[in-house]
């Protein structure tokens, strides 16, 4: 394992666990408000202390206008982000794999031809983000629906809008696996398609597939941080009007950053400390791909020996 690999999955590994026992290890309940009061300073002055509480013993990573703990916001949010962008990378590399499996196979094998369906590439030339954002924006603000049931609607429209961009490559990748000597062999004994299809051409593939699945989780992270900066935040936004403020549901991470993004000149910790736990995730995710992607070309690098 080389040391790329090594980073991104202790920094993953540490984000699912923060996902999966979160609120277990939550100083505070997501109810919960730091109150104003009065004290006596170390001058001997009297002082008030209201919220947003900066960091501090009682509030490690400090509190948010309303007085809710961050480090209670990030573990419950976590769940969120973590679990929702890797069932959509898996959902889209699923569908979108054995799509593209299935079309390299039935697909003409002509080298010169190894290209994407134009049908596939249609949406190629709008970016996701645009799509996905005209598709939410309107269920998202306040929504009737419960703050689980939009996480998983907004899942589903990322899986749907992002297949296409999974089915060129594997179809790529699979028109090219299929003229190799093995596949013809198999081919010219009678295989079936199906068991060319699971015996040969996915074996050859599941690197690039692995490799790919990371790849999407990164691109899911982003797309998050995108819709959160126009206010459209995972699982649903919270607008008030008077006064005018935009408050995520689950506590997603860049929800949280997306809401606290007005107040970056005055109160930076509401801002900064869940931007480095989203950096980090994606940072994390990033590592571990250059890692795969080492990994598998030491692997199937030749040598020449003398």
């Amino acid at each position: 394992m080389n040391k790329s690999l090594a980073f991104g999955l202790t920094v993953t590994v540490l984000m699912v666990v923060a996902a999966l026992f979160g609120p277990s290890f939550a100083p505070y309940d997501p109810e919960h408000r730091a109150e104003i009061h009065f004290f006596i300073n170390e001058k001997g002055e009297a002082d008030l202390l209201a919220p947003p509480v900066p960091p501090s013993a009682a509030y490690p990573f400090g509190t948010d206008p309303n007085g809710a703990d961050i480090l209670t916001k990030l573990l419950y949010g976590a769940k969120f982000t973590v679990f929702l962008a890797l069932g959509v990378a898996f959902a889209r590399v699923l569908i979108g794999g054995l799509i593209g499996l299935f079309l390299g196979y039935y697909g003409n094998g002509a080298p010169s031809r190894k290209k994407a369906p134009a049908y596939w590439s249609v949406l190629n030339g709008i970016p996701v983000f645009l799509i996905i954002w005209f598709i939410v924006f309107g269920i998202s603000i306040n929504p009737t629906l419960s703050a689980t049931t939009m996480a998983v609607v907004a899942g589903a429209v990322f899986v749907l809008v992002g297949i296409p961009a999974v089915v060129g490559p594997v179809r790529d990748k699979a028109l090219e696996v299929k003229e190799r000597q093995f596949v013809l062999a198999s081919r010219s004994l009678g295989a079936g398609r199906w068991r060319i299809v699971r015996s040969h051409l996915f074996p050859h593939l599941k690197e690039s597939f692995l490799v790919l699945f990371v790849n999407e989780i990164i691109m899911t992270l982003t797309l998050f941080g995108q819709l959160a900066i126009f206010q459209v935040f995972i699982g649903g936004t919270i607008m008030t009007v008077d006064p005018v403020e935009y408050v995520s549901r689950t506590n997603e991470w860049a929800g949280l950053i997306g809401a606290a993004r007005n107040g970056i000149y005055v109160y930076q910790w509401i801002l900064f400390i869940p931007l480095a736990a989203y950096v980090s995730l994606i940072v994390g995710f990033y590592f571990v791909s250059k890692g795969l992607e080492t990994l598998y070309k030491e692997r199937y690098s030749k040598f020449s020996h003398i």
